[in-house]
């Protein structure tokens, strides 16, 4: 058996949401990453399928304590290690590539497959969020497809950036452009800088006034490595609801006069939340692209 972990259940996508809130809490209480926690809609189903990842078995009572405080304690789960296996190669099978505007995504195993005159990204499936295929990451695609014929940006935020695959559409439309790709797993941060490489982007430094990709682990937008970068023209943000909330007012300083805002991550049932605590910070709706439950939402500063 490997040393990884998994919880298992069954929950309503809202309390899968307050869970993965909870389990960040708890791990800033810690002064540690939290465990990984993915949800997913079953079809024909209510709820959704919740799976929790430890990298090793979690200490005693942490997971009593994470099920008493979400007050799930009653909750039918199973938990246990997780059986060797190379599951980036079982993800991959299950993987087509995706086609979002002028963009077509495709994991290593489909790299025959890539299209002329398209904006092809290999993004394979990993240990970061983001290969194309989830619908959030999908409309953002569209998205910044759209953008393209609107807006040149010269600073680009990608926030919360997964696998990289945003940054990497964003610097492919605008190769001009500073792009900084950023979020909270240092995980992330490395499939990211991998993913710039395989998609021959160009590397930058943070700070470094000259077109690429910088990466960045930071938990916001507080980390002071960002003064350099601040204001951006364009930030994408593909997190969760309750994140894109919180960080509304910090989103919204990091955005140029005139800028442009994507939002996702959040279903169709948080738009009017999330798009209430933009429109307070005083920027204006442009309109919103649905992908079956999911959102993304585009926002401009005046």
């Amino acid at each position: 058996m490997s040393d990884i972990w998994c919880l298992k259940g069954e929950l309503p996508v809202e309390q899968a949401s307050a869970l993965d809130d909870l389990l960040t809490e708890m791990g800033d209480e810690r002064g540690e990453f939290p465990p990984t926690l993915s949800y997913f809609e079953q079809p024909g189903e209510t709820n959704w399928l919740v799976e929790i990842f430890f990298a090793s078995k979690p200490e005693d009572g942490f997971v009593a304590e994470m099920l008493e405080r979400a007050g799930l304690t009653d909750w039918p789960h199973d938990f246990a290690a997780v059986e060797d296996k190379d599951w980036v190669s079982e993800s991959q099978k299950l993987l087509s590539p995706v086609e979002a505007g002028r963009f077509f995504v495709f994991g290593a195993h489909d790299r025959d497959k890539a299209k002329a005159g398209a904006v092809n990204l290999q993004i394979d499936a990993g240990q970061a969020f983001g290969t194309g295929k989830h619908e959030t990451t999908a409309a953002c695609l569209e998205v910044l497809d759209a953008l393209a014929r609107e807006i040149t940006p010269h600073r680009v935020l990608d926030l919360g950036t997964g696998s990289g695959v945003l940054a990497l559409g964003a610097h492919k439309i605008w190769q001009n452009a500073r792009v900084v790709a950023s979020d909270i797993d240092p995980i992330a941060i490395v499939v990211t800088d991998e993913n710039i490489e395989i998609n021959t982007g160009t590397p930058r430094a943070m700070g470094d006034d000259k077109p690429g990709i910088a990466t960045l682990a930071a938990d916001g937008l507080d980390d002071p490595a960002f003064a350099g970068e601040k204001p951006f023209n364009l930030i994408v943000a593909n997190i969760l609801a309750g994140p894109l909330v919180d960080l509304s007012a910090d989103i919204t300083e990091a955005l140029a006069s005139e800028g442009t805002l994507v939002l996702s991550g959040l279903l169709v049932t948080q738009e009017k939340e999330v798009l209430g605590a933009y429109e307070r910070q005083g920027l204006v709706s442009l309109g919103r692209v649905e992908k079956g439950e999911w959102l993304a939402l585009s926002l401009r500063k005046p």
